[in-house]
């Protein structure tokens, strides 16, 4: 009985490639394998530990909707929106052994400020140039306008000395590895939010989500700047939110894939 050989180790690639190639054909998938990515929600929500994962509406890790018809109702009447000042106060320590070589918690205190008015400005944004807005932003709380308010619960910047790190696993992992592997050394950020009915002033829906820097298989140029990743999330929170508050009943909101071949 003779045994197998053993493959030639010029088709050991081209094997790696057809595997990633099925997990990215579903997003869930590759963020199972790649992201496996959890968030624990702060007092700042109301209902924090209420929230659950809901993959078939939200593209956000945890959320909470109000079952009281009145409350929602009453929302639904609403077709302003109020964006608060997204507050920083309690942001999580960043726990990383590279943040600790790259700068220290005072330079991270220091831009907490401008990082958290940059991801409130991309909010506004975001909802006044959506293609088919739901609501019209306005600059103070009204009567009929619902509050969107936010809170920066984690933020690890990029770091130069994990992205040498994973770029030198990379170099012999075929730009995965180092990727998967070395997940703590890539930049990350989480926030939670919630949206609050102007007169009740309670809320009718809480989310929290955390992204890390996306896997490219080419090279990322946000990975470059040490604000990249936190700036590319901002953008597709604002995004998601904004697709997901006019989304019809039984419409999906999908997240992006934790995988792409060039990310600028």
């Amino acid at each position: 009985m003779t045994s197998a050989s053993p493959l030639p180790l010029s088709r050991w690639p081209l094997l790696l490639l057809g595997s990633m190639a099925v997990s990215l054909c579903s997003c869930r998938t590759a963020k199972s394998v790649v992201e496996a990515v959890e968030v624990k929600p702060s007092s700042f929500l109301t209902h924090a530990k209420d929230l659950k994962e809901d993959r078939k509406r939200s593209p956000f890790i945890s959320n909470w909707w109000t079952t009281d018809k009145k409350l929602l109702a009453a929302a639904d009447r609403c077709r302003k929106i109020y964006v608060a000042p997204m507050v920083y106060d309690q942001v999580r320590p960043d726990p990383s052994l590279v943040a600790k070589v790259d700068h220290n918690s005072g330079w991270r205190k220091r831009q907490l400020p401008g990082m958290a008015k940059y991801t409130h400005d991309k909010f506004v944004e975001v909802f006044r140039k959506a293609k088919d807005p739901r609501y019209t932003v306005v600059v103070a709380p009204e009567a009929d306008a619902l509050t969107l308010e936010l809170n920066l619960l984690e933020w690890g910047p990029n770091t130069y000395s994990g992205l040498i790190a994973r770029q030198a696993v990379d170099f012999f992992t075929l730009n995965i590895g180092g990727e998967v592997m070395m997940r703590n050394t890539r930049g990350y950020m989480a926030i939670e939010g919630r949206v609050v009915e102007p007169r009740s002033h309670q809320p009718v829906f809480e989310f929290a989500d955390k992204k890390y820097a996306q896997v490219v298989l080419i090279i990322s140029f946000q990975d470059m700047r040490r604000k990249g990743q936190a700036r590319f999330a901002a953008q597709q929170w604002a995004s998601q939110l904004e697709k997901l508050l006019r989304a019809k009943p039984g419409e999906k909101v999908s997240d992006i894939s934790p995988v792409l071949i060039l990310n600028f």
